[in-house]
C-alpha cells in the first residue's frame, strides 16, 4: 500500500520519482498484496498490481532511500546493509519518521485485523508519503 500511495503522489511531483516495495523475508513472494489492502487502495483511487518480492542486494546501490514500515524491517535493513558492498549509501529511515500524528515509529501490520485496521494504514501511509515526498522536494529541489 505504502508504495502504491508514493506512486500517485509522487506522479505530481516535479521530481520524477521512482519507487519500489520488498520485504526483508520471503513470504508471499510473486503474491498480489492482500485483498483487503486492495480494496481499501481501490476505495481511494489507487491500483495496487505489484507483486510480493524480497529486497535485493542491487537495492542499495539502485535507490537513495529505504524506507521501513517497523522497527523489525528497519533493523535487518541495517543489518543486511552492513554486509553488502555498495557504491551508494542509501539512507534507511522508519515510515513514522514522517508522521506528524505518530504515536510510535511502526506502522502497524492490519493483517490480522478488521477493514477498519486496513483502513487506519491507509490514512497513517497517505500522511507519511504525503510528508515523505514533500521532504524529497525539500532536498532535491531547493
Amino acid at each position: 500500500m505504502a508504495e502504491g500511495i508514493f506512486s500517485k503522489l509522487a506522479a505530481q511531483s516535479a521530481l520524477g520519482l521512482e519507487c519500489d516495495s520488498a520485504g526483508t523475508s520471503a513470504y508471499h513472494i510473486g503474491e498480489l498484496p492482500d485483498e483487503r489492502m486492495r480494496a481499501v487502495a481501490e476505495q481511494n483511487g489507487i491500483a495496487l498490481t505489484h507483486r510480493a518480492r524480497q529486497i535485493a542486494r542491487e537495492d542499495f546501490d539502485r535507490f537513495e532511500y529505504i524506507i521501513a514500515m517497523d522497527k523489525s524491517n528497519y533493523d535487518n535493513l541495517i543489518n543486511l546493509k552492513n554486509r553488502v558492498n555498495h557504491a551508494a549509501e542509501p539512507k534507511i529511515m522508519l515510515m513514522r519518521n514522517f508522521d506528524t500524528e505518530k504515536e510510535n515509529l511502526e506502522v502497524p501490520d492490519p493483517y490480522d485485523g478488521t477493514m477498519a485496521d486496513f483502513e487506519l494504514v491507509f490514512e497513517i501511509l497517505w500522511r507519511c508519503n504525503q510528508n515523505l515526498v514533500e521532504f524529497l522536494e525539500e532536498e532535491h529541489l531547493a
